[in-house]
């Protein structure tokens, strides 16, 4: 169990790298196209039509694999202060209770996501990029993909405490 852990968490760890550096590349692909926007506009009197939509979806990639990508560095807000005023086995049970929620909610996210794809945004196409392309690939995409990322860390994180729960000592 303990060399399957490792290559899950090697796993985990590449594709939160490859998470990391497309959050990275949207919020730098924002901050470009904005600073465009307004040199255009103010300078040359000519503002660019696509700017708005691109950051959009640039902002939207960047949320949801900037997620998945904190989840898997444990970096979204906790608060512990409650769970240290319970017992040694609350802490446990608590992790336990919250991966599975966190897995329940992303796992439906995900399923959820390919249905609106399907059904909603299939043959939609963006409006005002140079380029047309498909309107999912700014919306389900990144949410599907951002989720089932999440689901598959949640499957780690349980499979890891069901590893360190086996090792620990039982009731005397």
């Amino acid at each position: 169990m303990a060399r399957f852990l490792a290559g899950y968490r090697a796993l985990l760890g590449g594709i939160g790298r490859v998470e990391t550096g497309v959050a990275i590349g949207m919020m730098a692909t924002m901050v470009t196209s904005i600073f465009a926007q307004v040199v255009s506009r103010y300078l040359f009197r000519q503002p660019l039509v696509w700017v708005e939509e691109l950051s959009t979806y640039a902002f939207i990639w960047g949320t949801f694999i900037g997620a998945s990508a904190g989840l898997k560095q444990a970096r979204h807000i906790k608060i512990e202060s409650f769970v240290d005023r319970l017992g040694p086995a609350a802490p446990a049970v608590l992790r336990l209770l919250t991966w599975l929620a966190i897995g329940v909610f992303c796992a439906l996210l995900a399923v959820n996501g390919v249905k609106a794809m399907l059904i909603f945004e299939w043959r939609q196409r963006t409006i005002a990029l140079p380029v047309e392309l498909p309107r999912y690939l700014f919306y389900s995409t990144p949410l599907i993909l951002g989720s089932a990322s999440m689901v598959l860390t949640v499957g780690y994180e349980l499979l890891a405490l069901l590893a360190d729960r086996r090792r620990a000592p039982g009731p005397a």
